[in-house]
């Protein structure tokens, strides 16, 4: 492992940096907020001082904390997301270059399905009728952004199936599990990007899903914290957008950056 982090340029080491600080933050958020997330005990609009660092709301939340635990529970929608529409998709892809034929026309004919419609819009329209849930924001994230996943996966499966050593695999009638060790390392850096693309695009659904008053209102992301400060009236009256706007985008725009960069730096490396 430190090896392979010592090959890395100077770009993809910051962002690694930054992420494990995110993660960190994310983790021990709870010994971080100085305030409960759920504390409303505070008197509304304060500006920031040394108890609450980034002011209070107009319901008496310290910002501060909610910023932190905004790290927890958008990051943990990130990670979920993406780890899950990138497994399903690889391993769909995979079933359908192992067995070809019928399975992969079904499987490519449903993606296809999905593909069809953007994926936001459909994303958008099932969380407005599921229950205000953050697992049910999570499962239309993951149910709606496998199949581009899928349909890239295969093209690069189907071309390591060409490989010397997985056809020599198959030519001695090797099983679905003995062609995929032969894949494995060509699939591992595939995964990766794919994980990483797909937490980015998690954070962007759900601040979009949050900006239009979709999702849980009670699991405080940045989205939703975006959101309720853009909801508040006297939001530029009297700089209030510096303490209570400014930082859930600032966090929001930094993530997205960092994992585009990591990603566009994977590509170029």
């Amino acid at each position: 492992m430190l090896n392979i982090i010592k090959k890395l340029n100077k770009t993809k080491k910051r962002c690694l940096i930054i992420l494990a600080i995110f993660l960190l933050i994310a983790i021990f958020s709870d010994l971080i907020m100085p305030y409960s997330h759920e504390d409303i005990s505070h008197p509304p609009l304060l500006k920031p001082s040394t108890r609450h660092f980034l002011g209070t709301d107009e319901i008496g939340h310290d910002i501060f904390s909610l910023l932190i635990y905004g790290f927890r529970i958008t990051i943990f929608t990130a990670i979920v997301s993406g780890f899950l529409s990138t497994f399903i998709g690889i391993s769909l892809a995979y079933i359908s270059s192992y067995y070809g034929k019928t399975v992969k026309t079904l499987i490519s004919e449903i993606a296809n399905l999905f593909i069809i419609i953007p994926e936001i819009v459909m994303i958008m329209f099932f969380s407005s009728f599921a229950k205000p849930k953050l697992i049910y924001t999570v499962m239309a994230i993951v149910f709606f952004s496998w199949p581009k996943v899928y349909k890239i996966a295969l093209f690069k499966i189907m071309d390591y199936m060409e490989k010397n050593k997985v056809k020599y695999t198959l030519l001695i009638k090797g099983n679905w599990y003995d062609v995929l060790k032969k894949l494995l390392p060509n699939l591992l850096p595939i995964m990766s990007t794919f994980f990483i693309l797909q937490c980015n695009k998690a954070v962007m659904y759900e601040a979009s899903l949050s900006f239009f008053g979709i999702g849980d209102p009670l699991k405080k992301t940045w989205g939703k914290l975006i959101r309720a400060a853009l909801n508040y009236d006297n939001l530029y009256y009297d700089s209030t957008f510096l303490w209570y706007l400014i930082p859930p985008v600032v966090c929001l725009i930094v993530f997205v950056i960092t994992l585009t960069l990591l990603v566009s730096e994977n590509d170029n490396s």
